[in-house]
């Protein structure tokens, strides 16, 4: 964790700064070319975050509030959800190489324990979300098996405070809202796996209207006093106990969320691999001796009976593991346990 810092949502919802329209109409909004000029020799402008592409992606054509939605990246509804992974991909790589033109990071703050291995095959870097309405280890086993799979150079991470529609603005808590608590454990367990870049999403819940410390921003001083008697972890490095190659559709119980559909990548052609899926929760299942139910793994799936508001915890209690794509090369010499669910879905070879 070599940064820790405050970050004030903009990009993927307001544009605040100079915009370069794309070629094609998506949601997104892009830095323009004269602004990358102005501030490529700026050392304290590391990079582009997007926000959320992963979920604005697979709500590809969706129409929300009587509004449609644009793809983040590409028209996808009728490519099979193989076809729009590589599609993804691609648009990724084209992204990343405009930015690298700069000597500027891409990184993707992602929502779901899920989809980050079209990212990272595009050369993008991430930054899962912790917190939120995911449990940490598992975002963890996922974002890290995807930059290692891929070779990332980094791996950042968004400790966001938003839970569904709670957010403690000002340090004001609501029923069922993540509490400083939860936030010192989280920073605790970045730390300890060995993220790069840290965030908080965003400074509001660490100030009142005066501008007075919260105690969420205790919480943050007490972690930064916390971290000089302990040391940092790698998560390059940190050991592995299982291996769970599967293709990334991107469902972690969509039959239970009141709007976000499964759709893979925003295809809309089906998705073939549901029986997989329900190996893989299986498999989350059982490995987290039973703290992730059989059918859904994370608290958007709010219509889930063990996804109640109130009843949020940060960790699932899972083994240290790695989880690949469909691509994903297991090391030979490995000891750890190996899980291949490739075989419950389609062929998905190169």
């Amino acid at each position: 964790m070599r940064s820790s810092s405050f970050a004030a949502e903009i990009i993927g919802h307001t544009c605040l700064i100079p915009k370069s329209p794309t070629t094609v109409a998506t949601y997104r909004y892009d830095l323009a070319e004269h602004t990358l000029m102005q501030l490529k020799d700026d050392p304290l402008f590391l990079g582009v975050v997007y926000d959320e592409a992963d979920l604005v992606q697979a709500l590809n054509g969706m129409t929300i509030d009587k509004i449609r939605v644009q793809p983040y990246f590409a028209d996808t509804r009728t490519l099979s959800p193989a076809d729009a992974f590589l599609v993804v991909a691609r648009k990724v790589k084209e992204l990343q190489e405009r930015y690298a033109k700069y000597g500027k990071r891409l990184i993707f703050e992602m929502t779901f324990p899920d989809y980050p291995f079209a990212f990272t095959r595009g050369g993008g870097l991430l930054a899962p979300k912790l917190l939120k309405e995911n449990y940490n280890d598992l975002m963890y086993a996922v974002y890290r098996g995807s930059a290692i799979e891929y070779n990332s150079k980094e791996l950042w991470t968004c400790i966001d405070l938003w839970f569904l529609d709670k957010f403690p603005t000002n340090g004001k808590m609501a029923p069922g809202a993540h509490t400083p608590e939860e936030l010192l454990e989280t920073l605790q367990f970045a730390f300890l796996k060995g993220f790069d870049f840290v965030y908080i999403e965003f400074a509001k819940a660490l100030m009142t209207e005066s501008f007075a410390l919260t105690p969420y921003a205790q919480k943050v001083m007490e972690f930064q006093s916390w971290r000089s008697s302990h040391e940092q972890g790698n998560w390059r490095t940190a050991p592995v106990a299982y291996y769970v190659k599967r293709f990334p559709d991107g469902y972690w119980g969509q039959d239970y969320s009141t709007f976000i559909p499964d759709h893979p990548y925003g295809s809309w052609a089906g998705n073939p691999y549901r029986q997989a899926d329900r190996l893989w929760l299986k498999t989350l299942h059982d490995l987290s001796h039973g703290a992730i139910p059989p059918d859904a793994n994370n608290w958007n799936a709010i219509r889930n009976p063990a996804f109640k508001p109130n009843s949020y915890k940060s960790l699932a209690g899972l083994p240290e593991m790695l989880v690949f794509d469909h691509f994903g090369v297991i090391p030979p010499s490995t000891t750890a346990k190996v899980l291949d669910l490739t075989g419950a879905g389609p062929d998905t070879t190169r």
